[in-house]
């Protein structure tokens, strides 16, 4: 496991998040959180190993927005609005990370390229590593 996912793990500890790891389902099985079980569930055998950082990621953020798992059920329009939020969080716990280990990039691109973050994300990577 990476330093990051690490990290990121230690974090969910450190806020009382809990989660298992799964290593032995399908590659292409996705993670889960469910707030209402204060739990997530992810797959450390996913098939793009490089974007399991921002995966663990997601799932906090989807913890710490209170998101519930039934929610997408309801509307296509609460499931965007749910998964950018948890992209958001995504990439604050990032920038974050980055900051504490004492990582710099020469640009934003670099640093959504390292962590697989969405391209539909860039100008908020962009926007925040500006303030750093």
């Amino acid at each position: 496991m990476s330093d990051v996912t690490t990290y990121l793990l230690n974090y969910a500890l450190d806020h009382h998040i809990g989660f298992e790891l799964l290593n032995g389902i399908d590659s292409d099985w996705p993670s889960l959180a469910i707030p209402e079980r204060n739990m997530m569930f992810i797959n450390t055998n996913w098939y793009k190993q490089e974007e399991l950082p921002m995966v663990v990621a997601h799932e906090i953020g989807h913890m710490l927005n209170g998101d519930s798992c039934y929610m997408y059920d309801k509307s296509s329009v609460g499931k965007i609005n749910a998964e950018s939020a948890a992209n958001k969080v995504a990439i604050d716990l990032l920038l974050q990370y980055c900051k504490d280990c004492d990582i710099h990039f020469n640009s934003y691109i670099m640093f959504i390229q390292q962590f697989c973050i969405p391209l539909r994300y860039e100008y908020i990577a962009k926007r925040k590593m500006a303030v750093m």
